[in-house]
């Protein structure tokens, strides 16, 4: 990361009444503490108004001027709408990522904007699965790296079986999460429910995308057998 997008980086943690240790932003950056302080104290020096001190936290609480955003009012809550649903439905480390999104627009939005409420598009209620979101991560991950996956699955008559698969994509349907995957087992491709996996292990193997086993593909086939 270039110095400029990391002290971007640090003014933006720091940000919106939030008080953060240096080593707090230090993991978050994957950088040393000790380069933390640095910058700090660099920023301070430039003139901008960090609050606090080592061992303590900082935070910046005096607006900082960046060009506002102008959001119409249906535009907030389309926006509002899409935070609040991933809250909901993701793993914890994809809704900590949504409500500092939350708070990074709230904190740049015009003051006539941030103080006024707008009545939500619609309330969100999902049911939550402990067994689903235990594997959201991982695969997740397997799928950003294209990195095959160890899979011990139950299928809907119980019976179990083991498969190394390719995931490709991850599908929310208002009650549980999906894999779609190229299996290599079945030399074709599968859909996997989350809930319904009882291990998985994210292999040290990459693959790259192939013709005729990418998502695009499954999608294609998908739509002819559906047509």
């Amino acid at each position: 990361m270039r110095k400029v997008d990391r002290l971007f980086e640090i003014i933006q943690l720091l940000r919106g009444q939030r008080l953060r240790t240096a080593e707090y932003i230090s993991v978050q950056l994957g950088v040393s503490v000790r380069t933390v302080y640095r910058d700090i104290q660099g920023l301070i020096a430039s003139g901008v108004p960090i609050e606090g001190e080592r061992g303590t936290g900082y935070v910046v609480r005096q607006p900082i001027e960046l060009p506002p955003l102008h959001f119409k009012p249906l535009e907030l809550q389309a926006i509002q709408l899409g935070i609040n649903m991933v809250k909901a439905i993701a793993d914890e480390e994809v809704t900590a990522a949504a409500r500092e999104v939350e708070l990074k627009i709230r904190d740049v939005l015009p003051d006539t904007s941030r103080s006024t409420t707008h009545p939500p598009i619609a309330y969100i209620y999902f049911q939550s699965d402990a067994k689903t979101l235990q594997h959201l991560p991982m695969l997740r991950k397997a799928l950003e790296a294209k990195q095959v996956a160890a899979l011990s699955y139950r299928n809907e008559s119980g019976a179990i079986s083991n498969r190394f698969v390719r995931p490709l994509g991850l599908e929310y349907w208002g009650k549980f999460w999906t894999l779609t995957a190229w299996c290599e087992l079945r030399k074709d491709f599968r859909v996997f429910r989350l809930d319904r996996i009882s291990k998985c292990e994210v292999l040290d193997r990459h693959f790259k995308s192939e013709k005729g086993k990418s998502y695009q593909d499954y999608l294609k086939q998908l739509d002819q057998q559906l047509n």
